[in-house]
């Protein structure tokens, strides 16, 4: 009598899926659209949280390959590469912005916010600070220029409706001054952060 073997069937066992990738700032804005309009006043507070969660992590990646990349490069090179990147992101952004119709104003402060906070994280991943840690949030809103106030949202979008126009003049929000002046402050903050990280590691060895 021949023996049978029986025939054992071996399933693949199912990649791991791949984490999604990060979003964009352009994605992050439509995203968070509806609820920036809803709720104008809590906006720079709802766009920072949501760039530490989203961006954040952009942030280290870009930092990190750019180190593996030129890896003599001191912390303020990449934070001049960062500044760079990012001042003409603004400009490009602001302008685009500007001609967006009756949504013009809070268009152009949000897509100035997301730009600059971007330019906050990876200034921050820079100096070796984690882009992605929630105190990052608190610190944007420090860091943002004057339309950081929930009501200043507010009446961009009250002045547009009442003079139809106004929102060519705030393009400047997202303008290159705007950005340089951004990096300024944050490069003096992570800047300090990475000398006291410096002073607290040498002492310790």
């Amino acid at each position: 009598m021949t023996e049978v073997t029986p025939v054992i069937e071996v399933k693949p066992t199912p990649e791991a899926s791949a984490p999604p990738a990060p979003k964009a700032p352009d994605q992050l804005l439509l995203d968070l659209w509806p609820h920036l309009l809803a709720n104008p006043r809590n906006a720079p507070k709802l766009l920072s949280e949501a760039a530490v969660q989203t961006l954040g992590p952009r942030a280290a990646a870009w930092a990190a390959h750019t180190r593996a990349t030129y890896p003599s490069a001191t912390p303020q090179a990449l934070a001049r590469l960062a500044t760079a990147r990012f001042t003409r992101a603004a400009e490009r952004r602001s302008l685009l912005s500007a001609v967006s119709g009756p949504y013009a104003p809070i268009v152009l402060v949000a897509t100035a916010a997301i730009t600059h906070a971007d330019l906050v994280l990876h200034l921050a991943a820079a100096y070796g600070v984690d882009p992605t840690d929630p105190e990052r949030a608190a610190e944007i809103l420090v860091l943002l220029p004057s339309y950081r106030s929930g009501a200043a949202w507010a009446a961009l979008r009250l002045a547009d409706r009442l003079l139809p126009g106004t929102a060519l003049l705030g393009a400047v929000l997202g303008g290159r001054n705007a950005a340089e002046a951004v990096a300024t402050r944050a490069e003096r903050r992570y800047g300090w952060y990475s000398s006291q990280l410096s002073q607290e590691s040498g002492s310790r060895s």
